[in-house]
């Protein structure tokens, strides 16, 4: 997962503010949710020095933070996936808004004058539009390549240029092998827009909105994301099933959720 909410007036990122007042220690950010008094156990920790997490609250909102070590700087994977692994296991039971992977600030005195009183009303209208929603990632490959197999039955010019070039030298038909690859990637460009087009539409009913994302390896299929509400998940995934059965042996599906909704922050 890779796009997360913008960070907030005010907050400084990658550790800049702390450094800057000369500290040691610094407090880290992860996201904002409705004021509550505890938070689930066993919960990582950004920094990797065990720092647990904690509530900083004003009025109806808590902040999720815990103390970092300034010894060296944030951004190894492990710092992202507790990062994540915080905002998602909140967002399967309440509603979070995620702040930006590193955002720092240097007190816990500073969370609450610099980012919870500054946006309260900002950050409790996102909560409430966001309300009962979770995000969950849809990504697809097709299996042992088999939207090319259907490029090659599909597309007429495909086949024959293939056909023309089998068994030529590799310096051989220069201008015929460009134009091959130029088809192939076209057909594939489409296969992928229609087969993402497919997907939406059969999710689209258990599901508040989507966002498809472009998918860079040769065999990925599909990466859409969509928002959910929690109690349309059974159905949801349902559909995910179903749409899987249809597309066995051409396309293999992977869902991940539930998360926090890093792609459908209100304004972000």
């Amino acid at each position: 997962m890779t796009t997360h909410a913008r960070r907030a007036e005010g907050v400084r990122t990658e550790q800049e503010g702390a450094e800057q007042e000369g500290t040691e220690k610094a407090v880290y950010v992860y996201g904002i949710i409705g004021r509550r008094e505890e938070l689930p156990d066993e919960l990582p920790s950004v920094g990797g020095d065990e720092a647990k997490v904690v509530l900083a609250s004003r009025g109806e909102l808590s902040a999720l933070i815990s103390e970092v070590r300034l010894v060296r700087p944030l951004g190894t994977r492990e710092d992202l996936l507790a990062h994540e692994r915080v905002l998602d296991t909140l967002a399967a039971e309440t509603t979070v808004i995620p702040m930006r992977f590193g955002s720092v600030v240097t007190t816990e005195k500073a969370v609450v004058e610099e980012l919870l009183d500054p946006h309260h009303d900002h950050f409790e209208a996102m909560l409430t539009e966001l309300e009962g929603l979770v995000q969950f990632t849809v990504r697809g490959r097709y299996a042992e390549s088999a939207h090319l197999r259907e490029i090659v039955a599909d597309v007429p010019e495909v086949r024959q240029l293939r056909e023309d070039l089998s068994g030529l030298p590799e310096d051989a038909g220069y201008a015929e092998r460009l134009r091959l690859g130029e088809l192939v990637s076209n057909a594939v460009a489409q296969k992928r827009e229609s087969d993402a087009e497919t997907l939406i539409a059969s999710l689209e009913p258990s599901s508040a909105a989507s966002l498809s994302h472009a998918v860079a390896a040769e065999d990925d299929a599909v990466h859409v994301t969509f928002l959910v509400d929690r109690e349309e998940i059974p159905q949801f995934e349902q559909a995910v099933d179903e749409l899987g059965e249809r597309w066995a042996g051409r396309i293999d599906l992977r869902l991940i959720g539930p998360l926090a909704p890093y792609d459908f922050l209100p304004g972000a």
